[in-house]
């Protein structure tokens, strides 16, 4: 009976982890031709840009802000007057209406106006305001920028960890058949009583760790997915077949062949050599002309600075003009002109206020522009590192520990079925083994990863 439970089981655990991977046969682990057509990670980008809503309302915020460039420069619209003056109380009964006095006789300052007066701003100022607006478009444009690198970032981001989540079910698929072979080995060690059940157990047991595995993997997938989805702007259930790390960006992180692998220096730690980036120097240089951020804070300091221009003029007054023209009846018609300029009393007050207000603020984005800078600089060196990082553990993974963990596994594989060694060295070997490969892919997506934040940061690609 209890051999029949345990060949029921092994038969369970043969089924139940293929079923759990046949996700990663059927829909992952599609030809790479079906893979370009339709989810390339160039037609990703290409979606997000078109589609993404975040960068729509940033299209939509240019426009807002050209639109305020010409009212900017405009003039205030004149105003139109019309009414009767200088009608005395007492001639309210009047048949004429204003143009008789109470006594019959004709009033002669009564009269009918109509008039129309403009506002002439100071010299200086529309021009003022409308190089304010323009900056502000500047500012839009670059904003719109910036939003459009962060998008392109979180569709690489989200397609490479979907690249190593894949390449992680895939080994999870080749762990399971080097199990599989495993445990009938075991069962025929055990059926031939030169095996004891704990080994058969044991391998079960690991069969059931590489499932959970799998559902892990498979639910990350998942989410994922659904992230990227979301910034394509489409529905989170979208199907996204198996994704790849670009053949450049991999060739960048390592070399195809190992024995092309080369270190700076003998010494623990060194890094690998042929960089494939600019010096760490340029990088910054560029960062600091290219970044998004970057322009934004120049032309919204450019239009504070035209604020302060137009802030310093404010005691310089704006005049009105107005001419009217009176009709009078039985009596010659008037007109009248006028030029009102208002005094600016009130100077220290309000007009010198507003200077210090618009200098203190000007002050502050300059300040703000200069922790910008050192942030951008730093962020560089931070993913500079990062990526020699990458490169120097994935360079240690391919000449070392994956060669040799394979060869490990292998032996001690070999050994257990010649009855040489026991199970718990295999099952030792053949989880290092995994972790080991799943380290590399995770170590090849970081640096793809790191790729696309530090393109984010400088504003461009980088790679040669």
């Amino acid at each position: 009976m209890l051999r029949f439970n345990l060949t029921w089981r092994a038969g369970l655990y043969r089924s139940a982890l293929p079923a759990l991977l046949s996700f990663v046969a059927t829909t992952l682990l599609v030809s790479p031709a079906c893979a370009q057509a339709s989810n390339s990670l160039e037609s990703l980008l290409a979606r997000a840009d078109s589609a993404n809503p975040s960068l729509q309302a940033a299209r939509d915020r240019i426009r807002a802000a050209s639109a305020r460039v010409r009212p900017a420069a405009a003039w205030a619209d004149p105003m139109l007057m019309a009414g009767i003056e200088n009608l005395p109380l007492g001639g309210m009964n009047a048949p004429s209406m204003g143009t008789v006095s109470s006594s019959g006789s004709v009033e002669p300052m009564t009269m009918k106006v109509l008039g129309v007066s403009q506002t002439v701003p100071f010299p200086g100022k529309l021009g003022l305001r409308r190089r304010a607006a323009e900056r502000e478009v500047d500012a839009a444009r670059a904003s719109a920028d910036a939003s459009r690198l962060a998008v392109a970032r979180d569709v690489r981001t989200s397609f490479f960890e979907l690249a190593y989540i894949d390449r992680s079910l895939a080994i999870v698929e080749r762990n399971r058949a080097v199990l599989g072979d495993v445990i009938q080995v075991t069962e025929a060690h055990y059926s031939s009583g030169t095996g004891g059940q704990q080994d058969v157990l044991k391998a079960r047991v690991e069969a059931a760790r590489l499932g959970e595995t799998a559902s892990a993997l498979l639910e990350e997938r998942r989410a994922t997915s659904a992230e990227l989805n979301a910034t394509l702007n489409r529905d989170d259930t979208t199907s996204i077949p198996s994704a790849v790390v670009p053949e450049r960006i991999a060739q960048a992180a390592i070399a195809v062949d190992p024995t092309r692998v080369r270190f700076a220096a003998q010494t623990l730690g060194a890094r690998t050599v042929d960089w494939p980036f600019p010096p760490l120097a340029e990088l910054q240089d560029l960062a600091v002309r290219q970044n998004p951020s970057l322009r934004e804070s120049d032309a919204n300091i450019a239009a504070q600075a035209a604020r302060v221009e137009l802030a310093r003029k404010g005691s310089k007054p704006d005049f009105d003009v107005s001419l009217r023209y009176g009709q009078r009846n039985q009596l010659p018609d008037m007109i009248a002109a006028e030029v009102s300029i208002p005094l600016p009393i009130h100077k220290r007050a309000r007009q010198d206020q507003e200077v210090e207000e618009a200098r203190a603020e000007l002050s502050a984005m300059e300040s703000d522009r200069r922790a910008r800078v050192n942030s951008v600089r730093a962020q560089v060196v931070r993913l500079v590192s990062q990526l020699e990082r990458s490169r120097t553990q994935l360079a240690i993974y391919t000449m070392a520990i994956l060669p040799q963990g394979g060869a490990a596994a292998t032996a001690a594989l070999a050994s257990y079925q010649s009855g040489k060694t026991d199970l718990l060295t295999v099952l030792d070997n053949q989880n290092t083994l995994f972790t080991y490969e799943i380290e590399y892919y995770r170590a090849l997506s970081d640096f793809a990863k790191n790729l696309a934040e530090l393109e984010q940061i400088v504003g461009s690609e980088i790679l040669r």
